[in-house]
Formats: C-alpha cells, sequence, structure tokens
C-alpha cells in the first residue's frame, strides 16, 4: 500500500463491537481497531456497541454503508447459536471478498490457535461501495487481520470500488 496515498485521501470508518457483555469502558477490541485505523491515517467516524442481534447490526450497517467507505466489526462471529454477525451481514453484501476469510483462517491457523482456527470465522464483502469486515472478538486476530490484509490492502479495494 502507498501509506502517503492514504494520508492524502484518509478513509472515513465506523467500528461495530457485536458483544453481549463488552461495553466502552471495557472494549479492548474496538478500540485496538480505532487505534489500528488511526495509525494508517484513516478517521473513525463513529464506534459503537451492539448486543449479538441482527436487527441491531443491520440497523448500524444500513446507516453507516452510504456515508463511510469501511465498517470494521469486531464479535459474533464464532459458531455458538447466539453468533449471527456472519449470517447478518454476508446477507447484505453486493460482492463478497472471500479471500478474506480463508486468509484470516490461514493467518490463526498459523500464528494463533492452530486447528482451533475452524471456530473462528470472518467475512468480508461490499455493500453500496463500502468495505465492511467482520473481525472474531479475539484480539490477536484483530490485530493480525488489521495489520496483514485489511489495512495493507484497504485504499487499494478502495480504489477498484469507485471504478
Amino acid at each position: 500500500m502507498n501509506h502517503k496515498k492514504t494520508e492524502e485521501h484518509p478513509l472515513r470508518a465506523a467500528i461495530l463491537t457485536i458483544s453481549n457483555s463488552r461495553t466502552f469502558s471495557d472494549d479492548t477490541n474496538g478500540l485496538l481497531i480505532q487505534s489500528l485505523l488511526a495509525q494508517h491515517g484513516h478517521q473513525v467516524v463513529d464506534y459503537q456497541i451492539v448486543k449479538d442481534d441482527r436487527a441491531e447490526i443491520e440497523r448500524h450497517l444500513h446507516e453507516w454503508v452510504c456515508s463511510v467507505d469501511l465498517v470494521i466489526t469486531s464479535g459474533g462471529t464464532g459458531i455458538a447459536k447466539r453468533d449471527v454477525t456472519v449470517e447478518t451481514v454476508e446477507a447484505l453484501f453486493d460482492k463478497t471478498i472471500p479471500a478474506f476469510g480463508e486468509m484470516m483462517t490461514y493467518f490463526a491457523y498459523r500464528r494463533v490457535c492452530g486447528v482451533q482456527a475452524m471456530a473462528y470465522r470472518a467475512t468480508a464483502g461490499i455493500i453500496h461501495q463500502c468495505q465492511v469486515y467482520c473481525l472474531p472478538a479475539l484480539p490477536s486476530l484483530i490485530k493480525i487481520g488489521m495489520e496483514k490484509i485489511v489495512l495493507p490492502e484497504v485504499f487499494h479495494l478502495y480504489s477498484e470500488i469507485k471504478k
């Protein structure tokens, strides 16, 4: 990624933490995402926390996708019955970015948790020219996903979407 281009044209981002237990005072995952975006010159314009609830997730996405370039979610991506992020968000995609989930699984397997990587789902796609990335709630996977996949490629994908 050309870091200078990102600084000249920072992307507008929103962050959504999906958790039945996190609050703004203890949401280290949301703060990690916010910090990484800011370090790369992007502007975080909104940050919210919602329960694992389809309607709440959809409400925020519908509100944001027409006003930001990028949405990053964390949480609600597991395989438990209550985890609804992946199914909710994928139903809204105009286009999917399938390699994102595959790369996340690869990095999770190789660097973080071995075969337990099967339980940590991730997905990405485009909704109304807005990139949406759904990360697991594991801080080590958020860090890897942001540093190794999202941040190096986000501006290139932004340029491609606008063609």
